[in-house]
């Protein structure tokens, strides 16, 4: 976490020198929701945050984000490590001694249906539910002697997995500065205890309770939180964000806490389209609980092998249409310091649509 302190405080540095080298430049900052003379398509943030913006009284937004998120390489800290590497290390749930079975790849795509809706200038309300499907690609070798790889298997799930409701309250509005406040409730409502063909060290098919990373969710409930800040200096625009996720009530176990910061800026390239880069700082706690079932001799039934702090960088557009506007962003991890082994993330893609009116 001293990362995100350490941005944080180079975010407010560089809005103040950002503040002093820019006073020259054209200022053309919207107004509320109208038409393309009143507002730009920085309007709204690069497409991968959540709560960046809110409304004036009257306002509703319908968006629907489709994302795509890869993994292919197991690390320990910030090492790439091998299936030999994870072969060595103890098996923590029993037979057989080490760890047998290491994941290659996986894919995870999520829809994320949202609405927003202002009563009053001062709150806006919020609400999303997410969709998401997994799959992951396995490889499972002999538990002693040589080690020989025995054969690859698939394990998948999907399920609707998430449902937050969340108020954004509004601190500041002026035509260059917006500083807002969210506060929320989540309940992760996909199953925990999904069950799945695995190939079985001793070369045998059996259906076991996934791990972890395989479930759609672990039925929590979680407080959601979160301070933003814009400011727009002509066809710049540049935007801080601090949220956090915070378990409240589990079942057996829970994925870990989570705290985010989001550092990103935008550039107007013409009357309707504007690019972005964003940096997002992510600390996220390992799994908290234990579910006696998950027993497998893989890293992922390990509870402990969730979590880390993870660096991304992230090169979007928004592009306003005749009715609504549209919004692609791809990032890439550039560091991590993971609790493994476990897998990371290789790249990300994110699109969505928005329709405010």
């Amino acid at each position: 976490m001293k990362k995100i302190h350490l941005f944080w405080l180079l975010l407010a540095i560089s809005i103040n020198i950002s503040s002093e080298s820019m006073q020259g430049m054209d200022h053309h900052q919207h107004k509320g929701m109208g038409d393309h003379a009143k507002h730009s398509a920085k309007m709204h943030g690069p497409i991968g945050l959540m709560g960046d913006h809110f409304h004036k009284k009257g306002e509703s937004m319908v968006s629907i984000r489709y994302m795509k998120m890869s993994m292919n390489q197991n690390y320990i800290g910030s090492k790439k490590i091998s299936d030999l590497e994870i072969l060595q290390l103890p098996n923590p749930n029993g037979m057989p001694k080490n760890l047998s079975v290491v994941p290659q790849d996986m894919d995870m795509d999520m829809i994320m249906l949202g609405a927003m809706y202002a009563p009053t200038d001062f709150v806006t309300l919020m609400s999303m539910a997410t969709f998401n499907s997994k799959s992951m690609n396995l490889k499972t070798y002999q538990p002693m002697m040589e080690r020989n790889a025995l054969g690859d298997f698939t394990t998948k799930s999907s399920d609707l997995s998430i449902f937050n409701f969340s108020a954004l309250f509004t601190i500041y509005d002026e035509d260059k500065s917006k500083f807002h406040a969210q506060l929320g409730l989540e309940k992760n409502m996909g199953k925990n205890d999904l069950q799945g063909q695995v190939l079985m060290p001793m070369g045998s098919l059996g259906s076991i309770v996934m791990p972890y990373g395989m479930q759609s969710g672990d039925k929590s409930y979680s407080v959601l939180s979160a301070i933003t800040y814009t400011k727009t200096y002509g066809s710049w625009k540049l935007g801080g964000q601090i949220k956090s996720k915070l378990n409240i009530q589990n079942k057996e176990w829970n994925f870990g806490d989570v705290s985010e910061i989001n550092i990103w800026s935008q550039r107007d390239l013409n009357n309707i389209s504007a690019w972005s880069l964003r940096l997002k700082i992510q600390d996220v706690k390992s799994i908290d609980g234990l579910n006696k079932k998950i027993e497998a001799p893989v890293q992922t039934a390990n509870p402990l092998n969730y979590g880390g702090e993870t660096v991304t960088f992230g090169i979007g557009i928004n592009v306003m249409l005749p009715q609504g506007s549209i919004g692609l962003e791809a990032y890439k991890p550039i560091s991590r310091d993971l609790n493994g082994p476990q897998m990371s993330m290789d790249w990300g893609l994110q699109a969505g649509y928005h329709l405010s009116f």
